[in-house]
């Protein structure tokens, strides 16, 4: 009886300790997540907002709006500039990207634009789709 007691109780905190923590779970407590591919740092906001910078001095930046049904696949909606560098004027594209959180807990990164240290977290992310657009909807 109490090794059966023993691994119910264990179970319960196997299940307990293995309850999901994704991304919904950061900006509901952070109100910010980002995450960078070593070029660039994407930051999704609480509010809908999305905006990715170049760690450096110059690279390609999206300032835009996000949107998800399920947080794991988003579509951001923005325009696509350079920074120091020669941009299209009003380059609008919609980019679709799927995101695994591996980590829940950020590293500190210095990021240039940002102007402090940034969290972000560590993911896994492949970028399906990249499509051209007239304008930007209104949202």
């Amino acid at each position: 009886m109490r090794i059966t007691g023993l691994l119910s109780t264990l179970i319960i905190m196997s299940a307990q300790a293995a309850e999901p923590f994704g991304i919904e779970d950061i900006l509901a407590r952070e109100n910010c997540f980002s995450f960078t591919d070593g070029s660039s740092v994407y930051s999704f906001y609480g509010d809908g907002s999305f905006l990715m910078e170049p760690l450096g001095l110059s690279g390609r930046a999206i300032d835009g709006v996000w949107e998800t049904e399920d947080y794991c696949v988003f579509y951001v909606t923005g325009t696509w500039t350079w920074y120091n560098g020669i941009s299209l004027i009003d380059d609008f594209r919609r980019m679709e990207i799927c995101i695994t959180l591996l980590s829940e807990e950020p590293e500190t990164l210095v990021c240039l634009w940002q102007g402090a240290d940034t969290s972000v977290y560590s993911v896994y992310f492949t970028i399906d789709e990249v499509v051209s657009m007239e304008t930007i909807p209104e949202l």
